[in-house]
């Protein structure tokens, strides 16, 4: 049985995601030892440069979403049962940074998939990592692990029809968020797939830095920020880089 992790990158004018990438895959390597499959496009390809032993899926990402007025290339998710050359697949976004082992234990389950439904925010503050914008909770897509059952296939199958079908499912479910996002597209199409019953989740929060948490140094084991005048640090904790000028440290 294969095992491996799909990885999404695409540069877009403002963000430079395949500088993000090289740190990323530096860390699945050292950690989690698992083959890494990368979809990306063309332009991004060119300027990723050497990573070593990568298979390589190139498309053309769908445009149009935006975040804080920015392109935001991230709506092709729901793709990846179907670009996964593996029989158990960890879809990861690049900017989580795997600087322990922790997450490879979860692709040797026998559940059909898996994600988190819960953040923690790690400054400290009351505000969550993401408030409830609707009806239901979200989930946290930075982490998917599924197998290739047919459960897997329909809730991905969903994930598209709710994809298309985007806003009737805002409004059913009241979302007020209306940029769309892949987060509340797995939530709706995990509700609806397990008849509106509970389903199975990581049992971890996603520990998050916020995007106004400033990245003054990252290496191996971990990072440091500063944030409303405190720096403070990690050592070996994983953690998820909402800021994307990490890119640039």
């Amino acid at each position: 049985m294969s095992k491996g992790i799909l990885l999404f990158c695409f540069d877009t004018e403002t963000s430079k995601y395949h500088k993000i990438l090289r740190r990323c895959v530096n860390l699945i390597r050292k950690n989690l030892k698992l083959p890494i499959t990368l979809v990306t496009d063309l332009a991004t390809f060119h300027k990723i440069g050497d990573i070593g032993n990568v298979n390589y899926k190139l498309i053309t990402p769908e445009q149009g979403n935006k975040k804080d007025a920015k392109p935001w290339l991230n709506v092709d998710r729901h793709l990846a049962y179907e670009l996964s050359p593996y029989d158990t697949t960890m879809v990861m976004d690049i900017d989580y940074f795997a600087f322990t082992d922790n997450l490879r234990q979860f692709v040797d389950t026998g559940y059909d998939f898996l994600v988190s439904r819960q953040a923690h925010n790690m400054t400290f503050t009351d505000q969550p990592p993401r408030d409830r914008f609707g009806m239901i909770d979200m989930v946290w897509a930075t982490i998917l692990i599924f197998n290739r059952s047919p459960k897997s296939k329909l809730i991905f199958d969903t994930v598209k029809y709710v994809k298309k079908h985007y806003y009737h499912f805002t409004q059913l479910y009241r979302i007020t968020a209306r940029n769309f996002r892949n987060d509340y597209a797995f939530a709706i199409a995990l509700q609806q797939v397990n008849g509106f019953v509970d389903y199975e989740v990581l049992p971890m929060k996603l520990h998050t830095l916020m995007p106004q948490c400033e990245i003054l140094k990252i290496d191996d084991s971990g990072l440091v920020w500063r944030h409303d005048n405190k720096v403070m640090y990690t050592v070996d904790q994983d953690v998820h880089v909402l800021n994307k000028e990490v890119a640039n440290v």
